[in-house]
Formats: structure tokens, sequence, C-alpha cells
């Protein structure tokens, strides 16, 4: 029996999986469903949600876009990824029982060709992620910023809160501090600088490994 899960938000499939917090959940067998339910996704870091997906016996996740160093820890965990999935979550569900999800029907504008493109940094506004999770902004704010390399940043509103590249026009930096981990046994190495964890491969058991920040760490 397959267990299948669809990353959602207004009964349509969310645009982002890394600040989706709802997931539908579908058992099938022989192209039919058996149960279906809802679960909701912990606002938690990357390895505690790919974490809590395999917990729930997924096999599978379709989703929207998804960054590529959190489809690396949720396909870790044994789960497929069906990644850039855009419409109405009955019809994508009818879809994927029928085994047409993959036509262009079903693919997020823009998106040459499923599985080949990455969003190696999802950066969403915080209006944008509080719609998504249900929440509202508690005040307005304006503000201009520097761009790295010296380029002019826009101006635009925000929670009444907002980061920026660095002060007086420098941008920040990221020590090489902080620990790579393994998410499945929990192994740990230094941080090589300029080599992302997601690209390492735990000694042990083989699982891609993540970064663990430092508190020194600018985040």
């Amino acid at each position: 029996m397959m267990k299948t899960a669809f990353a959602y938000w207004d009964k349509r499939i969310a645009p982002v999986f890394d600040i989706a917090r709802h997931i539908h959940l579908v058992e099938a067998e022989a192209g039919r469903i058996v149960t279906e339910r809802q679960e909701i996704l912990a606002d938690d870091l990357p390895v505690q949600k790919a974490l809590f997906l395999a917990q729930l016996g997924i096999g599978t996740l379709v989703c929207g876009a998804i960054s590529r160093p959190l489809q690396a820890l949720v396909t870790a965990y044994g789960i497929q990824v069906i990644p850039f999935v855009a419409g109405e979550l009955g019809e994508v569900i009818q879809a994927w029982l029928s085994g047409n999800l993959t036509g262009d029907r079903f693919s997020m504008p823009g998106c040459c060709g499923r599985g080949r493109r990455f969003f190696p940094g999802i950066r969403l506004t915080e209006k944008e992620k509080n719609t998504m999770n249900g929440r509202r902004g508690n005040g307005q704010g304006q503000g201009r910023g520097i761009g790295a390399g010296g380029g002019q940043g826009g101006t635009g509103s925000g929670g009444g809160r907002g980061q920026g590249r660095g002060r007086m026009g420098g941008s920040q930096v990221t020590g090489a501090v902080g620990n790579c981990v393994c998410p499945k046994c929990g192994h740990r190495e230094a941080h090589e600088r300029g080599v992302p964890c997601v690209q390492k491969q735990c000694p042990k058991c083989g699982t891609a490994l993540t970064r663990e920040k430092s508190n020194m760490e600018i985040p």
C-alpha cells in the first residue's frame, strides 16, 4: 500500500514546500484511495521536517518548489520527491492515482522539466510566509539596503523588521564554524568552508549530511 503526502495550502498544492505547514496524506492500493487524512508540519528546522515525513511512513512527497538542501534531506530517508507541481489539490491527487501527474498541465509556470530545476535558496517576503502559515504581520516598516557587490537594494514594506546584507554597505560574512551532522544517526564532523554539508555523506550510514549552525554564526 502506497502512502503519499501532498503539501497544500488553500486547497491547492503549496507553492513552496520549505515553508508549507499542511500535508494531505493518501494511502492507496491498486489505484484506489483507502484512507485520507491531514497532518500539520511543525515550523521547525528542515532536518526535523524531513524526519517527521519519515516517521509518518511516507513513500512519496508531491510538492511545489523545494530547495536543494531540503530535497536532499527528504530523499535521504528513502522518500521519492515529485517537485514543481501546481494545481488544485483534488485534481492533483486524481492525476497521481491515474499516473498522469507528470504532464505539463500540473507543472509550475516557468519550470523547464520537472526534477531538473532546483531552488538553492528560496527567499520569500514575511508577508508571503505569514499568508501561507495563517499569520498576520504586526506592523509595517520600510527600508532600503545595499546589495552584495554594491548594487542598490529595493524599497519595500514588511512586518516591522527586516534583514539587510550588512551594515554600512558591507556584506555579512559567515565564518567556517559549526559542524556537519547526519540527520539519521547523529554523526558530526567539522564543517569545511566552501563545501556544503549536503554534498557530503555520513561515513557511518551514507545519509546526506546537513549543516548544524553555531550560535556564533550570522543567520
